[in-house]
């Protein structure tokens, strides 16, 4: 493995109609505060990798044993600051999640792992940037997504890479291509 990086994180997303729901929350969210949409996940490794480490990691998720992975939702939360953890579903780590997270991490060479989250609302808009939203809209947002989000746990068996949008920017949300790992 030499020092070569991308721009790109591993994901996964979760059954297909738990996606739909969420899905809804993000689209209604964005289109109201003209930001992205974006697919439900949640981030196991990124947001650089180490690009020859992409097959081992997709026999990893084939054959760990681990997926799917039932996971149980802490809170719905919102925070000012990083643009992409601005409204999110916080996710209770499990000895399954921490394992697998960590095994991904290790397998691709990405960085520190965050919380795991799922994230319904991105402060990123429809030219790339950054925006800011002050707490008690974000607050506000939250306390809606709650109203449509009343699961108490979600199930994730789809894994995923995310590629960055052009010049590996992220805040290119539009143009992420995301394929099945």
């Amino acid at each position: 493995m030499g020092n070569e990086r991308i721009h790109a994180s591993v994901w996964l997303r979760l059954r297909p109609f738990e996606e739909a729901k969420l899905d809804r929350v993000i689209r209604r969210l964005a289109d109201r505060h003209h930001t992205h949409r974006f697919l439900p996940h949640l981030t196991l490794c990124g947001p650089t990798l180490d690009p020859s480490s992409l097959d081992a990691a997709a026999h990893y998720a084939r054959t760990s044993g681990l997926l799917p992975l039932t996971v149980a939702v802490a809170r719905i939360s919102f925070a000012v600051g990083n643009p992409f953890e601005a409204v999110f579903v916080e996710i209770a780590t499990n000895p399954g999640l921490h394992e697998f997270r960590e095994e991904m991490r290790r397998i691709t060479r990405a960085g520190p792992l965050g919380p795991p989250h799922v994230s319904l609302f991105y402060a990123v808009d429809r030219h790339h940037a950054a925006v800011t939203v002050e707490a008690g809209e974000l607050e506000e947002m939250g306390r809606e997504a709650r109203r449509d989000v009343d699961d108490l746990e979600y199930v994730l068996e789809r894994p995923a890479i995310a590629y960055a949008g052009a010049g590996g920017s992220w805040f290119r949300v539009s143009e992420w291509n995301v394929r099945d790992l």
